[in-house]
């Protein structure tokens, strides 16, 4: 069992992703929730925590402007000083003001309950338009992932000189842990086919530019890297909701192609009737204020 710590500190709100709080959350759902907690707390004038283990972000992110650490010690478990709530929504339209002020709205709600800390899980939005400044309130990459930024910057050409092709195929080609639909082997290559058409009728429309494309199937990548036009990233990407124990490298990628894909002029997430509307394209594009589009395959 857990251990009930010392529960006498000053209020605060505790983010939490551990792996007993992921729910299949992606790296895109758990950010826009984080920085909408954080905007919250900031309005009310209450401590921001973030308890963020699997994968251990620290890893990959510390803490910029204002500092979200917190160690084990100073987490409550004891039920009578802590309250803990998962709060999720699965609507489509982010930028809908009506449903970000509710949602601001039921996360106060929740925040101004008179318990020593607040749990918090979530992936509720309330504040889409502040997200990029939010985010870079919290968070800088660390040594070891921005020098992987600055390596693949310099390889491709510099900030805002390509852009950006994001497939998210989840289990489609059968290379992912993941949930969905995974095509007949016999249809997987037609299937790539139609995707590396895609590619070319972007490339024909930005000729003089790289193209990045990031996608969750290694198969598509292996494919798609024979273009010349093309830049790839190396490494396997895994879903964090649905693998908590890889190694941190590994994680390290999902982080590498939401910052690359940040500094590209475009991103463009390719659709269909069978891939996932994934929001880590449109949550990357946000950070440095890049034009997002979605162009059906």
């Amino acid at each position: 069992e857990r251990q009930n710590n010392d529960c006498n500190s000053s209020k605060m709100v505790v983010f939490v992703v551990t792996a007993e709080t992921t729910f299949n959350m992606g790296l895109a759902d758990r950010l826009r929730g984080v920085t909408s907690v954080y905007n919250v707390c900031k309005k009310l004038g209450m401590p921001f925590r973030l308890h963020f283990k699997v994968p251990n972000l620290i890893d990959y992110l510390e803490p910029n402007l204002y500092d979200w650490r917190i160690d084990e010690a100073e987490i409550c478990y004891d039920v009578k000083d802590t309250y803990p709530c998962t709060l999720l929504t699965f609507h489509s339209n982010l930028n809908d003001k009506l449903q970000s002020f509710a949602q601001r709205k039921i996360m106060e709600h929740y925040i101004k309950k008179h318990y020593r800390q607040i749990h918090i899980h979530t992936n509720m939005v309330a504040s889409e338009n502040e997200y990029g400044a939010l985010f870079k309130e919290l968070f800088k990459p660390t040594p070891l992932l921005q020098k992987q930024i600055d390596n693949h910057l310099r390889a491709i050409g510099g900030k805002g000189s390509y852009f950006a092709m994001v497939f998210r195929f989840r289990q489609l080609l059968g290379d992912l842990k993941e949930g969905g639909k995974i095509l007949p082997k016999d249809e997987r290559e037609s299937y790539i086919q139609q995707a590396l058409k895609c590619v070319e009728r972007e490339h024909d429309n930005h000729p003089k530019e790289k193209i990045l494309v990031t996608s969750d199937s290694k198969t598509f990548i292996q494919h798609v890297s024979q273009f010349p036009c093309v830049y790839t990233l190396p490494g396997e990407v895994v879903h964090m909701g649905f693998t908590t124990n890889a190694d941190k490298m590994t994680y390290m990628k999902s982080f590498l192609d939401y910052y690359m894909l940040s500094y590209a002029n475009i991103v463009i997430l390719v659709r269909d009737k069978k891939m996932y509307h994934s929001g880590f394209a449109l949550r990357a594009a946000k950070l440095n204020n890049a034009v997002y589009k979605e162009v059906w395959m």
